[in-house]
């Protein structure tokens, strides 16, 4: 690694990113990263306001353009509804980013699954066009060297986002022996983050 580079995340939480215990939750995983060489910089969607999924996806490329002017190693860490959102992202400013990773996110609406996406995304249009966007414009474009800067992390149970829409094809697929969508979430942006930092670091 080039040290006049600095390590930068980009993290993008989930659906309901305005309520107290997920804005805690936001306040929290900077404490976890930043001792692990990397600065924190949370960018919430505000997923049940407005339809559009657009403006909240300018919002992660902006960071992106501010953070790049000095040329640093730029990661996204999308987490559930934040899993689609920094892959679009990545779709449109792919030679910016460093690294790519989908923690407990759905991206694809899936065949046969429970549950569907329609109701899965019933408080958010824009999480549903993220979705939709990701799986049927943007995945059909990335190479096969774009697909090894992402890595994908769920449970091995949940409730909320089907397993088989989760993975990317081409990507590092984990799975981590937890349960439960949320608590799965936390334990991969905690307990189980060093995995995301090794595979960070590797990308350098």
């Amino acid at each position: 690694m080039d040290m006049s580079k600095e390590r930068h995340i980009i993290y993008v939480p989930g659906l309901r990113d305005q309520h107290l215990f997920n804005k805690s939750l936001a306040r929290l995983y900077p404490l976890v990263w930043k001792p692990q060489g990397f600065h924190f910089h949370t960018i919430s969607p505000h997923w049940e306001e407005g339809i559009s999924f657009t403006p909240k996806l300018k919002m992660i490329t902006n960071k992106i353009d501010e953070l790049s002017v000095g040329a640093n190693h730029i990661y996204l860490l999308g987490v559930s509804a934040g899993g689609s959102a920094v892959l679009n992202a990545f779709s449109q400013r792919r030679d910016l980013i460093s690294g790519v990773v989908n923690v407990v996110g759905r991206l694809r609406a899936g065949v046969n699954v429970k549950p569907s996406l329609d109701k899965a995304t019933k408080i958010s249009p824009a999480c549903r066009e993220s979705i939709l966007s990701f799986e049927n414009q943007n995945e059909p474009t990335l190479s096969e060297v774009d697909r090894r800067k992402v890595m994908t992390l769920r449970p091995v149970w949940d409730e909320t986002v089907p397993k088989s829409t989760v993975s990317l094809k081409g990507a590092k697929n984990i799975v981590v022996p937890m349960v439960e969508h949320s608590l799965g979430g936390i334990a991969i942006m905690t307990i189980f983050s060093p995995m995301i930092v090794k595979f960070f670091k590797g990308l350098d």
